[in-house]
């Protein structure tokens, strides 16, 4: 087996069944495998996808997380190379040929490929990190997070993924289309599943870079990516903020000398005022206060 494509669902059915109908529909002259992982929808998924024989679906009838789905497909994966895949992107040419034949012709360093991301407009949207987070970079962060309008990061680097020169080595591939090699998967694992959903692939192609391999983005895949439609909702500001937040504060923990720590800890009191004076619930505050003063436990094996 060539790829093994692992998606991860949870109550995204139409968007999900979309998203494999551009696989079937344009990938061709390679042996796949397409691996849906399915996080406990309830939304009739399962009914819809386990009589699909084109594919391999696999219920698990707890929400694991993005990394905890991926490392349930990986189990089942065959394929030399494993290509993980959101749920709410659009394959729109040979897609998985294209990082399949850069890959064999890559030096054995090259662990992850990506491309370049597009909107439903063709516009480019966020694909990549050139850097791995460093305390400046999580200073503005907490910046757009807690003086609102000051900054945006995120229309930070979309303006800085405008580059034109392709392969472009990366420090982090977002995890909405990541392909790679699965000797290195062998060699340096999966996801850390300490966390549930955000940082798990910078945690991860840090761990990776630790170990020799690089990261690099092509621009030959086409690929829409819908980006946050499998998790819209009107969650309020502090709701949707706590997640990312807790997921920080562990790859912090993860990554960052004792030094370093203190300093992004201390970093993150500049937030309370705006969470103190939001008009929100009790319990969403309190949820945001003890991710800041908390204390990261690692979880057993």
């Amino acid at each position: 087996m060539d790829v093994s494509i692992i998606i991860v669902t949870y109550n995204t059915c139409q968007m999900t069944s979309e998203c494999i109908e551009s696989i079937l529909k344009n990938t061709h002259d390679i042996d796949y495998e397409i691996i849906l992982v399915d996080n406990g929808s309830t939304d009739g998924s399962k009914e819809y996808f386990e009589k699909d024989a084109r594919i391999i679906y696999i219920y698990s009838n707890t929400n694991l997380g993005f990394g905890g789905g991926n490392n349930l497909g990986y189990a089942y994966a065959t394929g030399n190379y494993v290509f993980l895949l959101n749920s709410d992107t659009l394959l729109i040419n040979n897609a998985v040929k294209e990082f399949f034949d850069y890959m064999q012709n890559t030096p054995q360093n090259i662990g992850c490929v990506g491309c370049v991301l597009q909107d439903q407009f063709g516009k480019r949207v966020h694909s990549y990190h050139s850097t791995f987070p460093s305390l400046s970079w999580i200073f503005k962060e907490i910046l757009s997070v807690s003086i609102p309008k000051i900054y945006n990061p995120y229309k930070a680097r979309e303006q800085h993924q405008t580059r034109d020169v392709y392969p472009a080595k990366v420090a982090v591939i977002t995890g909405a289309d990541l392909f790679i090699r699965r000797n290195v998967i062998e060699k340096c694992g999966l996801f850390d599943t300490d966390f549930f959903m955000y940082y798990e692939e910078t945690e991860m192609q840090h761990r990776f870079f630790q170990e020799g391999f690089e990261s690099v983005i092509i621009n030959s895949p086409k690929i829409l990516h819908l980006a946050g439609a499998s998790s819209k909702g009107n969650k309020h500001f502090l709701q949707k903020i706590a997640l990312p937040l807790k997921s920080r504060f562990i790859y912090a923990y993860k990554i960052f000398s004792p030094v370093q720590l203190q300093v992004f800890r201390l970093m993150h009191l500049m937030m309370i005022p705006r969470v103190i004076f939001s008009l929100t619930s009790f319990e969403n505050k309190k949820r945001i206060l003890q991710i800041i003063f908390g204390r990261y436990e690692k979880k057993s094996n």
